[in-house]
């Protein structure tokens, strides 16, 4: 159940974006290729679908993560979130990927770090979710939020807010707790060039 349901829009917490493409060829544990083919998840040539229902992907979420990506959470402006389809661009990839992203608006990631979190971890942090999200190429198209909550405060997060988001952040101080909030419309034009903390 989504946090916004109260909302005009459509929310979906744990948004597939992305299926393994060659069950029998990528999926390694006997134990998990026995799972998808009980549960009739790949066809006759070992593939995955284009389309699945939402509860076969809720199972798969909860009973092999490694072969399903989602996002934290999915919106869209109607309350009705279009269905995800998946497609491979060439025949031997590993993921089948969303195929459109028509009808959704934006993507929500959240991290739980630390008061003590440096800014080198939070950039680290941010930089595999982004490239992450910008693997699954129309997630490219859309909004991209980043959440970080901290019980307390950490100035290191602002550092790195500001140097991806510039100017799209947001502060807000509930009890105990900082929420750091950036974005970028859409997830393409993060510069992902240049480092708060270069490699070595």
């Amino acid at each position: 159940m989504c946090f916004f349901t109260r909302m005009e829009y459509g929310c979906e917490k744990d948004y597939p974006v992305a299926i393994i493409h060659e069950g029998t060829r990528r999926i390694k544990e006997d134990h998990a290729l026995a799972y998808f083919n009980d549960n009739a998840l790949l066809d006759e040539d070992g593939l995955s679908y284009e389309e699945y229902p939402r509860a076969d992907l809720d199972r798969l979420i909860t009973a092999f993560p490694k072969y399903i990506q989602t996002v934290g959470f999915m919106f869209s402006s109607a309350k009705d979130i279009p269905e995800a389809t998946f497609s491979n661009k060439f025949k031997h990839d590993y993921w089948k990927k969303i195929q459109s992203t028509q009808g959704l608006e934006a993507l929500v990631d959240i991290s739980a770090l630390l008061p003590s979190t440096s800014d080198c971890e939070a950039e680290e942090a941010l930089r595999a979710i982004i490239r992450k999200r910008k693997e699954v190429h129309q997630l490219k198209k859309i909004t991209f939020v980043w959440i970080v909550e901290i019980v307390g405060e950490n100035s290191n997060i602002s550092t790195v807010m500001k140097h991806y988001f510039q100017e799209d952040i947001a502060i807000i101080q509930h009890y105990k707790k900082t929420f750091y909030l950036g974005w970028s419309t859409p997830l393409q034009n993060i510069n992902m060039r240049y480092f708060v903390c270069p490699p070595e």
